[in-house]
Formats: C-alpha cells, structure tokens, sequence
C-alpha cells in the first residue's frame, strides 16, 4: 500500500527546483494539500531556514516530493535566493 503524505509533514525533494534555488533531496514542510478533483494532489510546501525563518513558500505536484530515507542524514548547505 502506498504511503500518504499528510498535512505538516516533513518531505525532500525528489526534483530540483533550480527556479528557487533548491536542490534535490532538500527538506520541505507540507502546509496545504490541493486536489484538482480528478485524484492528483498539489502540494504548498515551506521551506525553512536552520534558523526557523521562512525561506519560500511553493505549490509543486506530488512528483516533486518524496518521503525522507528512514535513515537519512540531514545535510545543511548555503542558501541564496536570487
């Protein structure tokens, strides 16, 4: 059975988003679930800052999300918006 992602949940990103300067497998929280009636899910993910400050806030398709490896190893990189 697949899994569901759920509201306040923390993800990665299975895709890049070079458009916001995010890179693969960076870590997101789902604030919003949007359905478009038909069954696909959209997703309003924040993004934060080690610091607790909002970085971006995004809508993407449920593709561009993924559950964190069940042993993952948070990694923290510089981040500069354009």
């Amino acid at each position: 059975m697949k899994q569901k992602f759920e509201k306040y949940q923390q993800i990665q990103l299975a895709k890049a988003l070079p458009e916001y300067h995010f890179q693969s497998g960076d870590a997101a929280t789902i604030v919003e679930i949007l359905s478009d009636g038909n069954g696909k899910n959209g997703y309003v993910l924040e993004f934060f800052d080690c610091e607790g400050d909002t970085l971006k806030v995004i809508t993407v398709a449920e593709d561009f999300i993924a559950f964190p490896p069940k042993h993952g190893v948070v990694n923290f990189r510089p981040y500069k918006a354009a």
